[in-house]
């Protein structure tokens, strides 16, 4: 997509970006039935604030911009709020923290306050503002946001959340703000229970929190188990005026002192430096929360400084909401095309107008088949939702059609493959069939080159066999792969350990320097390990964490049955003992390893008894290649011996890699999916589907601290 806009190009995308963004605010503020997630809102929002920012012009006086929240429902009576209600502006990094800190200060000097101001920093809760107005102490009446101006009155349903205080322990006349919030343990049973009475189910704690309080009944109010933190104070008059409140900080004491349910977990933070360590902590423990957090709130500590500064049109000066990293983000679609795995599979991918998810750009994205094209209808051009949790690769998972033009291009199903212009054909449990009109057989969802010769599915092998989990060869990246390929000078991984210095010399892009030191390298990955050799080979289904699990079992004893009455038992020292041994070993007796599942099995029975593969290490025998075999280990060392853990998240003190080495160092194995037997989950930041899976399961989750502690215990 052309980034270069006219003037009328914009305008027609700020038009149509504005009447999208009003119907997701008004079925998110006023329906509380979200088509889309927050994350995916705000990426909207932020690229109709950029548009309006480079055309002025075209920017519309109902723009969405310049309004906060939606209307009341009908069915409840409006309120008026006595004092507006804002929402502050979002910011979603360091650098735009510290500009933020930068631009408050400048306007400070300007307002004649010299001070270097302090921060205090609270949890963002993730559920619905409410407004509590008491009178002598007593609540006479509780609303929702609405508009910011204009509300809807929900006290009977607002009294019924047991922590929000009915008499206060003052009588004072005031107007305090909070956040009403469902926990997650309640959620879910909410959403069974509607499941069962063929309900539609809440599509998340705050949309379940919103739906339980502007219930007409108050008794289902009551049953849903609400609860609320208080965090602000917009008008109060004390009758003893011993506590005068200075400060943020003081503000949050008294409304504690007077019985309201703060939340404990607020600091006071001196520089920028100190709101990031704040923020990181958050970012990664709030999953241990009961409660949903989407970023944390910063507010100038001084009220004398708040007052100075006041007010926008639509946000305090005063503060700021620093959100955490979107899951999902909005952008545009510019290109597919097709990507050839080394298993020859086509893998239809989204090249993207930049975007910022999950704390990293990403400029591509998976479309993972051409039924999910199909499914999802993605076409060149389109507005979609993208979405990266955790370890999962970014995928497209909503095209937003009211944002089309006409101009979009639809995506053809390919019936040869791009690279070398072979048949392609869907795989089924037999093998590969090509499309024909048998209905009975079980196909994949992905397509296949059915040439086993394919440049782009060798070429894909070679990468996937040098990389830092196979051979770790330095100095060998797709480039040099493919000029290599292309001059005939490598076929397969056992040809790369034939090139001399005399045959890279002479290459574009080489010289003798960097010829000897790529066979340097060369040289040195002779010498691997076992495990990361198997990985290299590149067997369907064998992964890093399986093949470190079947050398731990080979480098022991383990047999292969020589006859119906009798097995022979073997251990694995050289590369000609797998030469000898592996093809032998039946599907059945690969099974027998923990972990290894059927699909594993059977890939390892076939790779090793073909004809040639038995030649690839045969050559790999003759050009030297050497395996190393892991230590033998002191039992008494072996913590996690016998268990299994699962990674999943950004871990902040060390790589995934790093983590997995720690686990197999004390005995553990690492597994890519939570089951029941599994010891424990390690979240980090931005965990995925196995942090939830961990929950439903029953398996322990520990945050990356208390993973730091087990690795440092003497026993479990």
């Amino acid at each position: 997509m052309n980034e270069k806009l006219s003037q009328e190009q914009a305008k027609k995308r700020i038009e149509r970006l504005c009447v999208e963004i009003d119907k997701h605010r008004h079925a998110y503020h006023t329906l509380d039935a979200p088509t889309i997630s927050d994350e995916a809102y705000d990426s909207l929002f932020a690229e109709l604030e950029d548009l309006e920012r480079r055309f002025p012009r075209a920017r519309s006086l109902t723009s969405p911009t310049l309004r906060v929240g939606g209307e009341p429902l009908k069915n409840f009576r409006k309120v008026r709020h006595e004092v507006r209600q804002w929402s502050f502006d979002d910011i979603f990094d360091f650098a735009e923290l510290r500009a933020w800190d930068e631009k408050v200060k400048r306007m400070l000097v300007k307002k004649g306050i010299t001070i270097i101001p302090e921060y205090v920093c609270e949890l963002k809760i993730d559920g619905l503002k409410v407004i509590l107005t008491y009178e002598k102490g007593i609540l006479v009446r509780g609303a929702t946001r609405g508009d910011g101006e204009i509300g809807e009155e929900v006290t009977e349903n607002l009294r019924t959340i047991q922590n929000i205080p009915l008499r206060l322990k003052q009588s004072t006349n005031m107007i305090a703000i909070g956040e009403a919030w469902l926990s997650e343990e309640e959620f879910f049973r909410i959403n069974e229970e509607r499941k069962k009475k063929s309900e539609p189910i809440f599509a998340n704690p705050r949309n379940a929190a919103a739906g339980s309080i502007r219930q007409l009944d108050s008794k289902v109010t009551a049953r849903r188990k609400l609860s609320s933190f208080v965090y602000d104070v917009d008008r109060i008059t004390l009758r003893d005026q011993s506590f005068v409140i200075e400060s943020q900080t003081e503000e949050l004491e008294l409304l504690k002192k007077l019985g309201f349910p703060v939340n404990p977990h607020y600091a006071r933070c001196k520089s920028i430096e100190e709101i990031e360590v704040y923020y990181k902590k958050w970012s990664q423990e709030r999953h241990h929360l009961p409660y949903a957090l989407d970023g944390i709130v910063i507010k100038i500590n001084e009220r004398y400084a708040q007052e100075a500064l006041g007010y926008t049109g639509k946000s305090p000066r005063f503060g700021v909401a620093y959100k955490f990293p979107a899951e999902q983000a909005t952008t545009l679609v510019e290109d597919i095309q097709v990507q050839i795995g080394r298993t020859g599979a086509l893998t239809p991918v989204a090249h993207l107008r930049p975007v910022r998810v999950a704390g990293t750009t990403v400029s591509r994205a998976t479309l993972h088949n051409f039924d999910e094209i199909t499914r999802l209808d993605v076409r060149i051009g389109d507005t979609v939702i993208i979405r990266k949790a955790g370890d999962i690769i970014p995928e497209v998972v909503m095209v937003m059609e009211n944002l089309r033009t006409g101009k979009e291009k639809r995506i053809s199903l390919p019936v040869k493959c791009p690279v070398c212009g072979s048949m392609i054909a869907r795989e089924t449990v037999g093998g590969m069939k090509k499309n024909t009109s048998d209905q009975e057989a079980k196909e994949s969802a992905a397509l296949y080159c059915v040439n086993p010769k394919c440049f782009a599915v060798e070429r894909e092998k070679i990468i996937h066999s040098v990389s830092r989990k196979g051979l770790d060869i330095v100095g060998l990246g797709e480039k040099i792969i493919e000029q290599l390929m292309n001059e005939g000078l490598v076929k397969d991984i056992s040809d790369i350990f034939a090139l001399t210095v005399g045959d890279l010399a002479p290459l574009e892009r080489f010289a003798e320097k960097k010829a000897e030191n790529l066979v340097e390298a060369i040289q040195k990955a002779k010498q691997v390990p076992c495990a990361k050799l198997l990985f290299a080979l590149g067997i369907r289904h064998i992964g890093e964490e399986t093949a470190d699990l079947v050398v731990k079992k080979v480098a022991e004893q383990f047999s292969v049955s020589a006859s119906s009455v009798r097995e022979e038992r073997f251990c694995i020292r050289n590369l000609s003992d797998i030469f000898l041994w592996f093809p032998k070993i039946s599907k059945e007796r690969w099974m027998d390893i923990d972990g290894i599942g059927e699909k594993s099995a059977e890939s390892l029975f076939q790779w090793f008894s073909e004809t040639q593969h038995q030649k690839l290490l045969q050559k790999l025998m003759a050009e030297e290649v050497k395996i190393v075999m892991p230590k033998r280990k002191d039992v008494s060392t072996q913590l996690l011996l016998g268990k299994t853990l699962v990674l999943t998240g950004e871990l902040s003190s060390f790589t995934r890699e790093e983590a997995a080495a720690m686990i197999k160092e004390k005995g553990g194995s690492v597994s890519s999916s939570v089951s029941k037997k599994t010891f424990a989950v390690v979240a980090g930041m931005h965990p995925g589907s196995k942090y939830d899976k961990a929950k439903q399961l029953g398996v322990p989750v520990m945050n990356e601290e208390e993973f730091k502690k087990l690795l440092k215990t003497k026993n479990i």
